[in-house]
């Protein structure tokens, strides 16, 4: 649905531009600032991006010294992003061109990416990021680009720079892998005891692998506290 404040029907925005010589030039990029600000005006005032693909969005005035942008009639869909105005170019105090646009609008969000090509292997850090906008849409739930959520995990597959980071690209960081020898930590509430093990899969901090003991020989599961430990509890 259409979004109109009725106070709005009667608002313009005018954006004046003043030239030293005898002709104006407006170009797309004045336009879309005119229309941003009678999106602010009626309160959206976010940071947007505009595409207009129905009339004209740039002029020329010849013989003139100054030039006004009055933008009207703004509305705009919440639903499919899309929007349409009323443009209107006066110089020197006369109207000399009008145009009806049409475009989509898309609000521009902050996100983290890769600063550099990432390889597989590599953990996460501030240096390795950087920040950039990009259009809301693009952003899909498997999508991470918050900082937080992405330093010091371990890249499972090569990423490259400028490129957003699918959840699926990066992970926690695998602290044992599969084959390496472990210390096998048996608890329980009154004693604990120490055995050898071999890790039989990749197992990152608090995660539950299986684990051969060396000595008898016998599979079982447990949770991975450092680089070398693996704890498991005896029933």
């Amino acid at each position: 649905m259409l979004k109109l404040l009725p106070f709005i029907m009667l608002s313009i925005f005018a954006l004046s531009i003043e030239a030293a010589h005898a002709d104006v030039n407006i170009s797309s990029d004045e336009v879309e600032q005119a229309l941003i600000k009678e999106f602010a005006e009626q309160g959206l005032d976010a940071d947007l991006e505009l595409d207009v693909f129905g009339g004209q969005d740039s002029f020329f005035i010849p013989e003139a010294t100054s030039a006004k942008i009055m933008v009207s009639n703004l509305k705009y869909d919440e639903m499919q992003n899309k929007f349409s105005a009323d443009v209107e170019i006066f110089a020197d105090g006369k109207s000399e061109a009008k145009s009806s646009l049409l475009g989509k609008y898309y609000i521009m969000e902050e996100v983290y990416v890769p600063a550099r090509n990432l390889d597989k292997g590599e953990i996460v850090q501030a240096e390795d990021l950087k920040k950039i906008k990009v259009r809301g849409t693009r952003l899909k739930a498997m999508y991470v680009t918050e900082l937080s959520k992405l330093l010091g995990k371990e890249v499972k597959r090569a990423l490259k720079a400028g490129k957003l980071i699918s959840d699926k690209e990066i992970g926690e960081q695998i602290l044992v892998h599969k084959n390496d020898k472990v210390n096998l930590q048996y608890k329980t509430k009154q004693m604990q005891i120490v055995a050898k093990g071999v890790a039989q899969e990749d197992g990152a901090k608090g995660q539950k692998i299986e684990v051969e003991n060396t000595q008898s020989r016998k599979k079982i599961y447990g949770m991975v506290i450092s680089a070398d430990t693996i704890e498991v509890e005896i029933q």
